[in-house]
């Protein structure tokens, strides 16, 4: 994409950021905004994504722009100059990036798709995530998201919250190819303040249950599933108190100062501590308006007569009679206000590769995650040896305080969230394993790295396994009970 600035958002590229240290390791993207544009613009008015101006990341003939600021190098005499003059100038920047480096929160150095604003300009694929930018910020401005006010305007026991850039490459979960690329505009909900704006903040979702029951309905009555995604869903239902935002990077105004300016925000934004909660009850509001129950035992079940909706978020899923059917229920949400994007069988829902077969039958499977732990660990090169079960029968996890500890070669925690997670969904066979070596995430020791290594392995050979669900109509009803009676 050539020249992809704005007359409005103008989203001036920040040349690629300099090689420091402290900056590369850093997963967080810059939240000072670059104000080194000569036109004036607005944060509220339509984006001209066509026309390259002097803070871009391209020359105004259209093309790409050295990895280096040029305008503002020639008149520094050293490297060194360079580097106190950019430090100066993203001071709060850097600041920002020491206060988020919760492995917890931000989760970009696990996956490598997921990644931050200045490591996607620094990205052979930046253009395309430039174009996701774009995409972005026009959906916030045409849809009266925010308005732009004076710093001096907001309430003296208000809070202004910096905002982050997050970046994705979303990848088909059975060929890994990239099928689009996403930019998300969050608040960072990690500097609100509880009382001051911000309350309660669960969200219940649908559990693994309720989704694989839903499609248990579907292959023994023969009826249709259809998923839908709610576009943008949090910023469709009303925000419930004021909030104001820092502008975010690569966003200039006329006012040339980024910090005269704040966002008033319309809308609930991603990364907001309430903005789940306030989305669901929006949503369960929308659909009790047609006539839908709520589920007793799952907060995220709805019925309708023989229509049964499921809801992770905003990916939800019909079950009915037929497709006409569900047509007809999606065009009514959609004439009550919400964004759907109606998008056909279910083939990916959330992080699971649904697959309807040939005998009528369902398969779950989930090598892109699989595929994701063998990278954390280390074991996705060539030639790796292979395990026939997913942990040695001769060896029995406990404490091991006496042995070395875990030598640190892969995220302990992230890789036992991942493992847990398929364990979950798709692959009961690793559960038992996968529990005993999570008992030790607090205090891991050599044995549970190895215990982990070797789960893994398993995994390796076994990439293609999964749930299949299949009509067995020689057998009724059956149910199993605990066979210990709970250790009675």
């Amino acid at each position: 994409m050539q020249g992809a600035n704005t007359t409005s958002a103008n989203l001036n590229q920040t040349n690629d950021p300099p090689s420091k240290q402290d900056l590369e390791q850093s997963n967080i993207p810059q939240s000072e905004i670059i104000h080194n544009s000569t036109k004036d613009v607005e944060a509220n008015d339509p984006i001209d994504p066509s026309k390259p101006n002097a803070g871009s990341y391209y020359n105004d003939d259209g093309h790409r722009r050295s990895s280096r600021l040029k305008s503002e190098s020639s008149l520094l005499s050293s490297e060194g100059d360079y580097e106190r003059y950019y430090d100066a100038l993203h001071e709060e920047d850097f600041k920002l990036q020491d206060d988020m480096q919760n492995p917890i929160s931000f989760v970009a150095t696990s996956n490598k798709d997921t990644i931050y604003w200045h490591q996607a300009m620094k990205q052979p694929d930046s253009e395309e995530f430039v174009k996701a930018v774009v995409k972005e910020v026009n959906g916030h401005i045409q849809n009266d998201h925010w308005q732009l006010v004076p710093r001096s305007e907001v309430p003296p026991d208000a809070e202004v919250v910096p905002s982050v850039w997050a970046m994705r490459r979303k990848r088909n979960l059975t060929t890994n190819e990239i099928t689009k690329y996403k930019a998300r505009l969050n608040m960072h909900g990690g500097k609100q303040t509880y009382g001051v704006n911000y309350y309660e903040t669960f969200a219940p979702v649908v559990s693994w249950f309720g989704i694989r029951l839903l499609v248990v309905f579907a292959i023994v009555f023969h009826w249709s599933l259809r998923q839908v995604d709610f576009v943008m869903a949090y910023t469709q239902a009303p925000i419930e108190m004021d909030m104001y935002m820092e502008l975010p990077a690569g966003i200039s105004t006329k006012h040339g100062d980024s910090k005269s300016h704040v966002l008033k925000l319309l809308a609930n934004l991603y990364g907001q501590k309430q903005a789940g909660r306030v989305w669901n009850e929006y949503l369960v509001g929308k659909l009790r308006s047609i006539g839908f129950e709520q589920s007793k035992v799952d907060d995220c079940v709805f019925y309708r007569g023989d229509v049964v909706f499921i809801v992770y978020v905003d990916d939800g899923m019909f079950l009915g009679r037929c497709d006409r059917q569900l047509t007809s229920i999606i065009k009514e949400l959609v004439d009550l206000g919400l964004d759907i994007e109606d998008q056909g069988h279910p083939a990916d829902y959330v992080g699971v590769n649904i697959r309807k077969l040939q005998d009528g039958s369902y398969e779950f499977t989930q090598r892109a995650i699989i595929d994701s732990v063998i990278a954390d660990v280390g074991l996705d090169g060539p030639n790796i040896a292979t395990k026939p079960v997913p942990a040695k029968s001769t060896v029995h996890l406990h404490a091991h305080k006496s042995s070395p500890a875990f030598n640190g070669r892969f995220n302990y925690r992230s890789v036992v969230g991942k493992l847990n997670y398929l364990a979950q969904t798709t692959r009961p066979d690793i559960m038992y394993a996968t529990h005993q070596i999570a008992k030790y995430s607090s205090d891991p020791r050599k044995e549970h790295g190895e215990a982990i290594i070797y789960l893994v392995r398993y995994l390796k050979g076994t990439r293609h396994l999964g749930l299949k669900f299949k009509v067995d109509r020689t057998k009724g009803f059956e149910c199993y009970v605990d066979a210990d009676f709970s250790g009675a």
